[in-house]
């Protein structure tokens, strides 16, 4: 009789410890695969430069015309560029936008304050290059500039069709501008 209670007791464990509830494991995947199911696909932005980039530089022409340029770049801006990751599904490339403050002075006044971007010349001219296109960066050349006419070289690049246009601005003593095309490609 002891025997006969004693395995009725086993057995009545045995189907109670069976509920058929999952086993951590079980439970474990299943959490995993419900997770994913919700996730989203979001899109991989990589940018460059990764962070915000100023170059500043200051020029003396025969000390007595002082330059000082700075190009920067705009957080919030940015092109995409031509070449996408391949190998990473849902992610582009995009290159931030680029100005630059121009400052021209002699100890004695000011010469030219200014602004240049991309913008400007897109106002200017109807060429589909600037839709996309960015300022990349303006320098003082120093080979052909003089205290009477400081010529500044500024390029400019499209990253989503791989062109660039490299223009030239001319600034006499007197703070007025010229613009000339010296060389691109498309």
């Amino acid at each position: 009789m002891k025997n006969i209670f004693f395995i009725i007791v086993i057995i009545s464990i045995a189907f109670i410890s069976c509920d058929g509830r999952k086993s951590r494991s079980e439970a474990l995947k299943a959490s995993v695969e419900e997770f994913n199911e919700k996730q989203i696909e979001s899109e991989i932005i990589t940018y460059y430069p990764k962070e915000y980039t100023e170059v500043v530089s200051d020029t003396l022409i025969s000390n007595k015309v002082k330059v000082h340029i700075k190009n920067y770049s705009l957080l919030n801006e940015s092109i995409v560029m031509l070449e996408n990751y391949k190998t990473i599904p849902n992610s582009n490339k995009q290159h931030r936008v680029f100005e630059s403050e121009i400052l021209i002075s002699t100890p004695s006044k000011e010469i030219l304050n200014t602004h240049i971007s991309a913008k400007q010349f897109k106002s200017s001219y109807s060429d589909e290059f600037w839709n996309h296109a960015t300022l990349q960066h303006v320098w003082v050349n120093q080979d052909l500039s003089t205290i009477n006419d400081i010529k500044l070289d500024m390029s400019f690049i499209n990253p989503s069709n791989n062109s660039y246009k490299f223009y030239r601005m001319s600034i006499d003593e007197h703070g007025q501008q010229r613009i000339e095309l010296i060389e691109e490609r498309t």
